[in-house]
């Protein structure tokens, strides 16, 4: 395995079933949800959490924008119909959403269920959209449902797989990032209390021989998928 340079994303995510006390961003006009939705913080940002039979509904109505804040790999490989690529947490060159009015309202998605979408989420409401939404569920639940999903022609299918590993308790809460080495494609969870943390990884076009590249807090390394997944990944 040979260590490489990644760069991190800084902030802190945590759930809550209240919104929490947010900072130098004052979001109070758009804090108009339903008082039922769970609640993400990222930066001191709160994102409301729809559940998944909500942002349905809001799909059928034809009011809502969907983002994609995961890699364009995952992008092209299936989506929402009709979202837009906005990877976490800053959008793209050129960003779509750049074009739309602050009074859209925006369901953000990822499949870790809702990191990233959190994440990308924040920084919108950050930018001035008042009415943004991350979808509790993630992307998984959406097409396991049935819901309306497209694919990128010629677009590589995706398999899962299953990554357990070890950082510190010191560093539980934070976060271990996964993607491809050329960043296409990317997966985030974080460590939890006793120093433990499991990602799934749902990228397209990767095989066991595929090489990734892992960023824990306390290490970073470059591996091939069926070496992340033979056992207990440590420094």
């Amino acid at each position: 395995m040979k260590r490489r340079e990644l760069v991190a994303v800084a902030g802190s995510l945590s759930l809550g079933g209240l919104a929490g006390c947010l900072g130098g961003f004052d979001d109070e006009s758009s804090n108009d949800w339903p008082s039922s939705y769970d609640t993400a913080n990222y930066e001191d940002v709160t994102v409301p959490l729809v559940p998944l039979e909500d942002a349905f509904e809001w799909y059928e109505a034809g009011d809502t924008r969907y983002v994609d804040t995961r890699g364009p790999g995952q992008y092209a490989s299936a989506h929402i119909a009709g979202a837009v690529l906005s990877s976490a947490p800053d959008g793209e060159e050129d960003d779509p959403t750049e074009d739309w009015g602050l009074d859209t309202r925006i369901v953000t998605y990822c499949d870790c269920p809702h990191s990233l979408a959190t994440m990308r989420a924040s920084r919108l409401r950050q930018a001035g959209f008042e009415s943004v939404y991350a979808l509790d569920d993630g992307f998984p639940a959406w097409r396991d449902a049935g819901h309306p999903v497209e694919t990128d022609e010629g677009a590589d299918s995706v398999a899962t797989y299953e990554i357990v590993g070890r950082s510190s308790p010191d560093h539980a809460e934070e976060y271990v990032w996964l993607s491809t080495v050329d960043g296409a494609q990317r997966e985030i969870t974080q460590v939890q209390a006793d120093g433990s943390y499991e990602l799934t990884v749902r990228f397209s076009g990767v095989d066991r021989d595929t090489v990734l590249a892992l960023e824990a807090p306390e290490y970073e390394l470059e591996a091939t998928l069926e070496e992340l997944t033979a056992g207990v990944v440590t420094a």
